[in-house]
């Protein structure tokens, strides 16, 4: 089968590159990558290859400015990357429906999910992310947030992965779209996965979601060995023993 890349143009006018596995499931599963990541990466890989075994409809995509996709990484924010995850979703939404969201992917997946509350039937975070702007903001003198407001970005630090460049757009648009002040009026049934060994998400994080969100059918996974990732086959096995428990 078919692992091509195809496109569509979204509604901010740039070429979005996604993979569709073009099965003719009922249940069609979606991933929505983290910051700076892209549809070939592990996790989106080892989902397209397990969901082919099981049968399973499976959508992944680049942000603009992301992988394959056209547009300005630097013009991203999470108001117009949500937007393009949830056009993704709407292109391909089935019977039954299942978000994945990894790092900053499940804090779109969260967005998506509260916008489309009558067509998705599960959500699993990996390290999920929400609000993660806050954090680091906070961290900063008064002199070093007007330095960044000055410059247009900054570098944050990834213990495992080096600084990434973060743009002032990006944090200024993020405070826009805080999830963690209030309820989050989410009731399908939600999974999170989150490693104990996380040094660029707290798991307190994931613990914060599961308090804020009204679903009943919740539960978070703490894998005492996991680092921000979950990358290792133990820890893909984990989401899909999550995923087959949603299907």
């Amino acid at each position: 089968m078919s692992d091509s890349s195809q496109y569509f143009m979204s509604s901010s006018n740039d070429k979005i590159a996604y993979k569709c596995n073009g099965l003719e499931s009922d249940t069609t599963i979606f991933f929505f990558g983290g910051y700076a990541s892209s549809m070939t990466g592990t996790k989106a890989t080892s989902l397209q290859n397990w969901t082919l075994k099981k049968n399973l409809n499976f959508v992944r995509f680049d942000y603009s400015g992301h992988g394959e996709s056209e547009g300005s990484f630097k013009e991203g924010t999470i108001t117009k990357w949500s937007l393009e995850a949830e056009e993704i979703f709407n292109k391909f939404k089935n019977k039954k429906n299942i978000i994945i969201g990894s790092s900053m992917g499940g804090w779109i997946s969260l967005i998506v999910t509260k916008k489309n509350l009558n067509h998705i039937n599960g959500v699993i975070g990996i390290a999920s992310a929400p609000d993660f702007i806050v954090e680091q903001w906070d961290k900063l003198s008064k002199n070093e947030q007007l330095e960044f407001k000055k410059r247009g970005s900054m570098f944050f630090p990834d213990p495992d992965h080096g600084d990434y460049e973060v743009s002032y757009k990006f944090v200024k648009d993020g405070f826009n779209n805080l999830l963690l002040n209030d309820e989050i009026n989410i009731k399908c049934p939600i999974r999170l996965l989150h490693g104990k060994q996380d040094k660029v998400v707290p798991v307190n994080t994931s613990q914060r979601i599961i308090k804020k969100i009204l679903s009943e059918d919740k539960d978070l996974i703490v894998i005492d060995d996991g680092d921000h990732s979950l990358s290792r086959i133990e820890d893909l096995n984990m989401l899909f023993d999550q995923i087959e428990h949603l299907v």
